[in-house]
């Protein structure tokens, strides 16, 4: 099969971009061609309030990425074309340039940016679905995205365009998200159910993993909604045990400073996937303390793969691959005296924290391997190309 992938990379690299590697990883290993059009945030807007005045003024419409993406297409014949985050340098002229030569088109949704300005359901720290019910331009007077009335504008003018012409349900021959829940949120909001498909994220496997270990780790973007935080006002109180943190952001330099106080912790930076995988292993657990509705992180698919069990912030999707009592543990968003309780029970507990930690590695092998991945994301694409042929002619044609 030929595959070409579409994806607009962020500013500080996250679960997103790793997944996009991941994919495109495992297809080339099982023979099949794939071709990769990226897009930066990091070379076009970080840095330049030129480039970013440009992207938002595009983010409706960027006629550049249509011709290039042609161009693209014109010399990378594929059978299917697969887009991750367009928002905002691809735009949906990336799916249109795809239709439009009859090539079906797969989006996977990693948040939900088709139905809220800032992509997560989150305001004032709280969850918020008001511009479902309410429209996007609710999300202006609140400023939810970076803070700005005007940025908000803008992606609100490009989500109620979008919506008018009916983009997503003429333009995209399939959804897929990493969870149920995230897709229960996205067909209350009027996509088709038929298709909005779930495939979880997967990691490589690390290999046959070792027990035991010390203290937790938390591995993501050194952002707000991520609830790092949190997780160091809880971690206060728990007597200077190992605290590991994996990964940048924007709050990298408020969290180094806040944890400064806090006995235990440690910063490792950004690194490579086989650092990551043994930090994990170094750790008697994982947590993920987000206070936005999470999808499914990779850090989690990360936690299950080296056989730790994962401490996670309820209700989201989490609780989907976090069986409570089992392979992880469950607290309440956002309180910072539940997720310490959890973790001081882990912590009490070694023997209890490992046989989770072995039900976590026994789920991944079950659902979240390479291999399983591998064989839903091809059914996806054999899926999409079916909804094409049996679309009318001139669904091919229109804009």
């Amino acid at each position: 099969m030929r595959v070409a992938i579409f994806h607009n990379r962020y500013i500080h690299r996250g679960g997103e971009d790793s997944v996009v590697d991941t994919e495109a990883e495992l297809l080339r290993k099982a023979g099949h061609e794939v071709h990769l059009f990226i897009v930066d945030n990091r070379e076009e807007i970080a840095g330049s309030a030129l480039g970013a005045l440009r992207a938002g003024l595009r983010a409706r419409w960027n006629p550049d990425i249509r011709a290039r993406v042609g161009e693209f297409l014109d010399h990378s014949a594929v059978d299917v074309g697969h887009v991750h985050n367009f928002f905002p340098l691809l735009s949906p002229a990336v799916h249109v340039a795809i239709g439009d030569r009859g090539i079906p088109v797969v989006q996977t949704l990693h948040n939900y940016r088709l139905l809220c300005a800032n992509g997560m359901f989150l305001r004032r720290e709280r969850p918020c679905e008001d511009c479902v019910a309410r429209g996007p331009w609710n999300a202006v007077r609140h400023g939810c995205y970076r803070g700005s009335r005007v940025q908000t504008a803008v992606w609100a003018e490009q989500a109620a365009l979008h919506r008018r012409r009916g983009t997503w349900r003429r333009r995209v021959d399939l959804f897929t998200t990493p969870s149920a829940f995230a897709r229960s949120k996205l067909l209350a909001a009027g996509l088709p159910p038929e298709r909005v498909v779930v495939k979880p994220n997967t990691v490589v496997d690390p290999g046959e993993p070792s027990f035991g270990g010390s203290g937790a780790i938390f591995v993501g973007r050194l952002s707000r909604e991520k609830g790092v935080h949190l997780l160091l006002e809880a971690w206060r109180h728990l007597a200077g045990q190992p605290l590991t943190i994996v990964g940048s952001g924007p709050e990298e330099a408020a969290l180094r400073r806040c944890a400064a106080s806090i006995p235990g912790v440690r910063f490792l930076g950004q690194v490579d996937r086989d650092r990551v995988y043994r930090a994990m292993r170094e750790a008697a657990f994982a947590v993920v303390p987000s206070i936005w509705y999470e999808n499914f992180p990779v850090a989690v698919a990360e936690a299950m793969a080296c056989g730790r069990a994962t401490i996670a912030a309820h209700p989201t999707a989490l609780a989907e691959f976090v069986d409570h009592g089992r392979t992880g543990l469950l607290f309440d968003t956002g309180d910072p005296r539940s997720l310490a309780d959890a973790c001081r029970a882990l912590l009490a507990d070694p023997a209890r924290t490992e046989a989770m930690g072995r039900e976590a590695r026994a789920s991944y092998e079950e659902r979240l391997t390479p291999e399983a991945n591998l064989a839903a994301l091809t059914a996806l694409y054999d899926r999409a190309a079916a909804l094409r042929s049996a679309a009318s002619p001139g669904l091919q044609s229109r804009q």
